[in-house]
Parts: structure tokens; C-alpha cells; sequence
């Protein structure tokens, strides 16, 4: 049966450079090998497999005997190769260690220097899931003014009360090898962008589009928040290598869809604080599209670090039917 089993492998070795190979064992019992490419499938050929047999069915049948069925646990069994084969990579000395690892997942390799205490796996995640999370302030530029953001007008905004919060979850895949700095960002992500006006303003949503009229009491606070759900894409430069804090860069773009709006005005009346809450669309446009850019240091390549990052919406915030102003959203603060 091993006589098979490394006639199988040798075949899957030289169709593949990745390849899976499943043994059945009774009805339901099956072992997983994975082969990454040619140097491991050359390297397991030369193994002693009945030893790894039987030591694999000594120790189920003591786990059974346990009743360690359901635990994750994994057996290593040691081996060494001379190295003096042409595929052998360099290293002081003349022997390599593999160890294959037994578990619930099946048997893999591991590989790891005699001189180095770090591990090298032969199977690395490319892929990793992450919920990011910005904390930042609103504005918006008026009819394509960069920097220049409406005042001395009924929607001029409260700069340090304009805040913006989003979270997501989000997929990071590393392009390239191990080293690569080129990283993708995809994912799902929630946003609220609060609006807070610096009068007595607050929106009213007429027949004839959207205004900004003085409440008839002083206000403690008025603002127009919208909530999206965003599916932002970015692509990340990411230097950090090896726990060394480095430079962290990121560009991309959004687009997402409003999923609700209302204005909030809290007032005092008789010595008592009122709040007055209004739910609607305010004319404000459905689906929002824009570029996003990040910079910042950390220590992982799939860590977030600490970031600053920017939004700019490149639609208008309000449709045509507002007639407002064109007003195109922007954020900026810290992305954890």
C-alpha cells in the first residue's frame, strides 16, 4: 500500500505545483496529504510511512481509548534528510529537519532549520479576516472648491461636531511571496456620517427641495446623519517584515448605498432638554461612490497598525432636486 501511495505521489507531484492526495482507509476513514510542490513531494518519498502508519494508529487508538475524539489535537513525527540533494535549500550544516503533523486537518509539513528556532511552514495564510475600525470628522467641499468648505451659510458645519464612525468586515490577500509588500483590501463595511450644523439651522425637506431654516429656539446641537453600507477595495504597499515597524500605504475606492437618514436638534424648553427626531430622505442621493487613501506604520503586513486615512465622495451629497449647492462629502480621521 506505501509502495502506491509514493507511486501516487510521484504522479501528482509532476502534474501540480499544489496538489491534494486523499487515502481511504474502511468506510469513512480517509488521511489528507498535502503537497505544495516538487521539493516536498520528493522530500515525503524518501519518509519511513509505515513507521508514520503505525505511530498515526497507535495514537488513535489511544485518543479513541480517551475518549479524545472531538479534540484538535496533532502528533509530530521527526524526521531528518541529508541535504546534499540539488533541491535542498542552504543552510549551516548538514541536516534539515521536517516534522509531519497529524491532526484533525490531515497531515502537513513543516519544515524548520537546525540553526534557526523560527518555524517555516510550507503553507502559509494569504488571506486574513479583519474588523477595522475609523474614527474620523465630516465636511464637504462646495461646487468642487478643494478646501474650500461652505461658511457664513445656513448648512456650514460645527468642524469638531461633524463626526464619522464605520466599521467592516474585511479580507486582506497578500500578491506575491512571503516578502510581497502588494496587498488587496475587500470586504463589507457600515458608515455613518453625522453632519453637524454650526447655527440654530437644521434641514427641512419642502416641496421645492431641501433648506436650512433658524429654529425657533436656540439649539444645542442640530444634525443630519446618514448611515451607508459601503464595499470598499484598496490596495496596500506594506513594508513591515519580520516585527519591524514600517510604513503602511493604501489607495483605493467605495461605493456604497444609504440605507437611512434623519435630523436630530436638541433644544431647552421650560428648563427641560427636548429631542426632536425626524426620519426621511432629505433629498439626499441613494448611493455614494469615492477614493479613499491611508498612510500609516505597523509591525504586520495583515495588521491594520495605526492609520490615517481620507474619503472623498466624488458624487454630490444631495441630488439635483435639493437645489442646493454641489456638496461632495469628505472624512478624514484614524482607521485602528
Amino acid at each position: 500500500m506505501m509502495g502506491s501511495f509514493m507511486s501516487i505521489i510521484s504522479n501528482t507531484s509532476a502534474q501540480s505545483q499544489a496538489d491534494t492526495v486523499l487515502i481511504d482507509f474502511g468506510d469513512s476513514s480517509k488521511v489528507t496529504v498535502y503537497i505544495q510542490n516538487q521539493k516536498d513531494a520528493k522530500a515525503i518519498r524518501n519518509l519511513d510511512w509505515n513507521l508514520i502508519m503505525e505511530r498515526t494508529a497507535n495514537y488513535l487508538e489511544e485518543a479513541h481509548q480517551n475518549n479524545d475524539e472531538n479534540q484538535e489535537n496533532e502528533i509530530i513525527i521527526n524526521t531528518e534528510e541529508n541535504t546534499q540533494e540539488e533541491d535542498s535549500f542552504e543552510i549551516e550544516g548538514n541536516t534539515k529537519k521536517r516534522s509531519i503533523i497529524i491532526g484533525t486537518n490531515g497531515i502537513r509539513i513543516k519544515r524548520r532549520d537546525n540553526d534557526d528556532n523560527n518555524d517555516k511552514y510550507t503553507f502559509r495564510k494569504r488571506t486574513r479576516h479583519q474588523i477595522p475600525i475609523d474614527f474620523g470628522l465630516n465636511n464637504y467641499f462646495q461646487d468642487g472648491n478643494f478646501g474650500e468648505t461652505p461658511t457664513g451659510t445656513p448648512h456650514e458645519l460645527r468642524s469638531w461636531g461633524s463626526r464619522y464612525f464605520a466599521f467592516g468586515s474585511m479580507f486582506k490577500t497578500q500578491i506575491g511571496g512571503k516578502k510581497s509588500p502588494l496587498l488587496i483590501q475587500y470586504g463589507l463595511e457600515v458608515s455613518w456620517n453625522n453632519f453637524m450644523f454650526s447655527g440654530d439651522n437644521y434641514a427641512l425637506e419642502t416641496s421645492n427641495g431641501v433648506s436650512f431654516p433658524e429654529y425657533e429656539n436656540n439649539l444645542d446641537k442640530s444634525k443630519l446623519t446618514a448611515a451607508y453600507i459601503n464595499l470598499p477595495l484598496m490596495v496596500h504597499l506594506d513594508f513591515a517584515e519580520n516585527n519591524k515597524r514600517s510604513l503602511k500605504l493604501a489607495f483605493g475606492g467605495y461605493a456604497g448605498y444609504r440605507v437611512g437618514s434623519y435630523t436630530k436638534i436638541v433644544y431647552q424648553e421650560n428648563g427641560d432638554r427636548q429631542k426632536d427626531k425626524e426620519h426621511s430622505n432629505f433629498r439626499l442621493n441613494d448611493w455614494r461612490y469615492g477614493v479613499r487613501a491611508e498612510i500609516g506604520v505597523g509591525e504586520d503586513k495583515f495588521d491594520s497598525g495605526l492609520r490615517l486615512f481620507f474619503n472623498y465622495d466624488l458624487n454630490t451629497l444631495f441630488t439635483d432636486s435639493s437645489n442646493l449647492p454641489k456638496l461632495n462629502a469628505f472624512s478624514f480621521g484614524v482607521r485602528l
